[in-house]
């Protein structure tokens, strides 16, 4: 019996400015539909037997219609191909309250599609295969439904769909504020494969349990990681990752800036530019150790213009540490929206996070100014 495990799709995810030629939508918000209809396609092309999305469909939990539309066609594609499907959601599309009632609802009535939203385990046969599906749950916490957790005698496979990270001599997490974490011992050895999903990169756990990884990059934390989906024999034990293509993401060589004037940091970050080809592309370049009296000279925009012809090219420039104090009177403040960015890049939180701060916050503090 063979499957498809695939996860973290976050339909409706989108992050900066431009807008995709042809259908007017924010580009990275078509970029993560195109993965999805991409997996959804090359999964029908291989005929498995069953499909498990281990959480994360939508990027939040009230997504919006071009979201759900574009869910809606592919899940259609799989039940028309009679394909069965076990969906659970994961923390992104989790509502906070019960009574808030959930997205999953409206694909109930497909045939051969199985959303499980409700807190605990929901088992789902499938031909060979007992599925147990635990979605994202606070309250319960997962670790109670695992608990009660038992293979099935009735089948000859088990297998578990799980949206949680997991903390053990590894550790899978994405540090968000409503990820549940489980520990390897609390996921019943006699499963026959475990789909795990929450964690980003593709990753095996212990043998037949894997995070399939997300289908696109959702930040700079992910660069580098390749993005598709597996493809599990339960018979013969055997995982085949498939990959996608997706949007190139690259990290620059980073600049150390600790001895070089404001002229030297512009023409070192000109060369690395231009000494790769960034179009369409998604693309960093840290400069780092930058000290007072050059940072005060550089033109921060007009470096940032160099790499016009990514998709997105983020500069983040770093201070040198302050080795004495200065007084208030030295300090030199820029404009509002200058030293908002400057605020937000300092912050110690993820990529994803640092962008939307930036694209909620900058144009207040440019219309005010």
């Amino acid at each position: 019996m063979r499957l498809i495990h695939i996860s973290d799709t976050h339909l409706g995810f989108s992050a900066y400015s431009k807008t995709d030629p042809a259908s007017g939508m924010n580009q990275r918000e078509a970029d993560f539909y195109d993965a999805f209809v991409q997996g959804v396609d090359r999964a029908i092309e291989l005929k498995p037997d069953l499909v498990v999305h281990s959480g994360d469909l939508f990027d939040t939990v009230r997504p919006q219609n071009r979201a759900i539309d574009v869910a809606l066609r592919q899940l259609v594609k799989l039940s028309e191909a009679g394909i069965d499907v076990a969906l659970i959601s994961g923390n992104h599309s989790t509502p906070r309250l019960l009574e808030t009632g959930n997205i999953f609802r409206i694909f109930e009535h497909l045939d051969n599609i199985h959303p499980i939203h409700e807190p605990g385990v929901t088992t789902i046969v499938s031909g060979d295969a007992t599925v147990h599906a635990v979605p994202h749950s606070a309250n319960p916490p997962m670790s109670a439904a695992l608990a009660q957790l038992r293979p099935s005698r009735e089948t000859k496979h088990n297998v578990l769909a799980l949206h949680a990270g997991i903390d053990g001599s590894s550790r899978y997490r994405m540090d968000e504020f409503n990820e549940q974490i489980v520990t390897p011992k609390m996921i019943p050895e006699e499963m026959d494969y475990v789909a795990l999903g929450h964690f980003h990169r593709f990753s095996e756990v212990r043998k037949m349990m894997y995070y399939s990884g997300s289908t696109e990059r959702n930040g700079f934390g992910e660069v580098g990681q390749k993005k598709g989906f597996l493809e599990v024999d339960l018979d013969r034990e055997s995982v085949k990752f498939h990959e996608l293509k997706t949007r190139d993401m690259v990290d620059l060589s980073p600049v150390d800036a600790e001895t070089l004037t404001a002229t030297e940091i512009t023409a070192d970050v000109r060369g690395r530019i231009e000494d790769e080809d960034l179009s369409g592309k998604i693309a960093r370049l840290v400069v780092n150790n930058v000290a007072t009296d050059a940072l005060r000279s550089l033109d921060v925009p007009a470096m940032r213009r160099y790499g016009a012809a990514a998709l997105h090219f983020e500069l983040k420039v770093e201070r040198a540490e302050m080795t004495k104090h200065i007084g208030a009177d030295s300090a030199t403040i820029g404009t509002l929206a200058n030293e908002y960015r400057r605020f937000v890049e300092g912050m110690d939180v993820s990529d994803e996070k640092r962008q939307r701060l930036l694209s909620l916050g900058s144009p207040y503090f440019a219309e005010e100014e």
